[in-house]
């Protein structure tokens, strides 16, 4: 506890980094991580992680630049050292030693990447952005090393975190942008995350174990995948001028655009979608026809990375490896739908040039999502359904029905007689009434799904009509109910002075009627 405290203030960090025994840490800490010996192994890796931490973080104490560079170079060069070391004996990699060595230099890395601060983030990113390649090259050695690719995914998320605010630069942001498309793309490589068909409740106790840990490995596995998507969704790169300006409209509407400082199987594979395709080795993600850039490419000073690709192609690449027994652990489920929110609220139009089967794979996480049992998610859902809606809804005003959504809302035919006659909005809209009439909907959901229904039913009134015909025709027989129905089904969209618009106005008077709309219908439609 002694370094961290050393290290939170500035005079505190310049009377480190002028401090002789301060440069005998540093020097201990390098011949600690030294390759020739097994001295990496004498300390746990979160040593070797909080040590580091504590010197990047001195940094900051340095008042030259050309010094600052020179100090973050002497604490990194022996962890960059090892993992080059690393990435260039694969045998290494699978005896325990080895193994033990990548762990270390990984957790060292992470430390320095959590200690990125305002002055010294631009010397680590130039140290981590010169040794890319070998941190995914380890990724990839240690594919059937469960802690060296925890190590490797852990660290890409605190790198991507402590960057993400700093990323301004078109060339910083897409090297970093790359770095993650690659880091998705060798773990959907490697097969890890993937776990076998669950067989009938073994009554070995020693089986049981084993799956229970699969499970908690793959749990750890792609929440860090999902966490390193959340982290580059808040990159500030240049954004499509369609989406800026909705985004902007959105502000001014009163909606809550988000932003920050496929492969597999599955019990879930059939309902989320198809496996993704495997690209090869040097192949990087593509998706909606946009193919992401390598970090070669990336290193052009002129180059640029479409932000919203990077996470939608991640997610099309993670999404298969949901399965039900992922999905029971609560932190990553959460994860996943507040990161899908935030997409289709900040890149609604990206959402909706997607290709089909991309575009019919997230709708299915979404409808997943919007008949949850937790409240949180079912609230993350319907502010991904309320962005969506509208952003459909304002471009169908602007450009006419071939805008918004455009094919993707197409009516299709489907199994189910209920949803023959709409598109998947008009299916959200059917699933939307249902939740809140005929399920146990908290209360607190009543006001997402009402800020969801607005643009749905604008947008849909065809697809409003049949539904509420159907609920009145569910209560033949019974007059009095009819009658309370039919006048809750008016007043919903015609008191409190309600406009076409989807606005802040608007929406807080739409929020009132579906309210008294619940209250006044659910005991007459639903049959205990």
């Amino acid at each position: 506890m002694l370094l961290p405290a050393l290290t939170r203030r500035r005079a505190l960090c310049r009377a480190c980094v002028a401090s002789p025994n301060w440069a005998a840490v540093a020097d201990a800490a390098a011949q600690a991580l030294s390759f020739s010996k097994d001295s990496a192994l004498n300390f746990a890796p979160e040593i070797h992680r909080f040590v580091t931490e504590s010197l990047c973080r001195a940094a900051e104490g340095v008042a030259d630049e050309a010094a600052l560079d020179t100090y973050v170079r002497r604490v990194l060069t022996a962890a960059g050292e090892a993992l080059v070391q690393c990435a260039s004996n694969g045998e290494d990699m699978k005896h325990p030693l080895g193994e033990a060595r990548a762990v270390a230099a990984l957790e060292a890395l992470r430390g320095a990447a959590r200690a990125s601060a305002a002055r010294s983030q631009r010397s680590v990113f130039v140290f981590f952005s010169s040794n890319f390649e070998a941190l995914v090259v380890t990724q990839g050695l240690g594919k059937n090393s469960s802690q060296v690719t925890k190590a490797c995914l852990r660290l890409c998320e605190a790198f991507v975190e402590a960057q993400a605010c700093f990323a301004s630069e078109p060339s910083h942001a897409a090297a970093l942008c790359a770095h993650c498309a690659r880091v998705i793309s060798v773990y959907k490589e490697t097969g890890r995350g993937v776990l076998p068909p669950s067989a009938a409740e073994s009554v070995n106790s020693s089986a049981n174990s084993l799956r229970a840990e699969q499970t908690r490995e793959a749990y750890k596995e792609v929440k860090a995948l999902l966490r390193i998507l959340t982290h580059v969704s808040s990159v500030d790169a240049e954004s499509d001028e369609g989406d800026a300006a909705y985004a902007a409209e959105a502000v001014e509407r009163g909606g809550s655009v988000r932003g920050g400082s496929a492969r597999g199987g599955g019990a879930f594979a059939g309902i989320f979608g198809p496996a993704g395709s495997s690209n090869g080795p040097s192949a990087v993600l593509v998706t909606g026809g946009v193919a992401l850039p390598s970090d070669r490419q990336a290193a052009n000073l002129n180059a640029s990375v479409d932000v919203a690709a990077v996470v939608l192609a991640g997610l099309h690449a993670v999404i298969p490896l949901l399965t039900e027994e992922l999905l029971k652990f609560p932190k990553l489920c959460h994860q996943y739908f507040s990161l899908l929110a935030h997409m289709f609220e900040a890149y609604p139009g990206k959402v909706a040039a997607l290709d089909h089967e991309t575009f019919a794979t997230l709708m299915r996480t979404l409808e997943f999502g919007l008949t949850h049992s937790d409240v949180d998610i079912g609230r993350e859902s319907f502010a991904a359904l309320s962005a969506l809606a509208a952003f459909h809804h304002q471009e169908v005003q602007r450009v006419g029905a071939a805008g918004g959504l455009g094919a993707h809302n197409a009516p299709k035919n489907v199994s189910d007689e209920k949803f023959n006659e709409g598109g998947i909005l008009a299916r959200f809209l059917r699933l939307s009434l249902n939740r809140l009439l005929f399920e146990d909907a908290s209360v607190s959901l009543a006001e997402p799904a009402a800020d969801a229904l607005l643009p749905l039913i604008l947008s849909e009134r065809s697809a409003f009509e049949r539904v509420a015909n159907d609920l009145i025709v569910s209560l033949a027989g019974d007059e009095r109910a009819q009658r309370a129905v039919s006048d809750a089904i008016r007043d919903l969209t015609a008191n409190g002075g309600l406009t076409d618009r989807v606005d802040r106005a608007n929406r807080r008077r739409f929020r009132r009627n579906v309210s008294a709309f619940v209250l006044e219908t659910r005991a007459f439609v639903r049959k205990n």
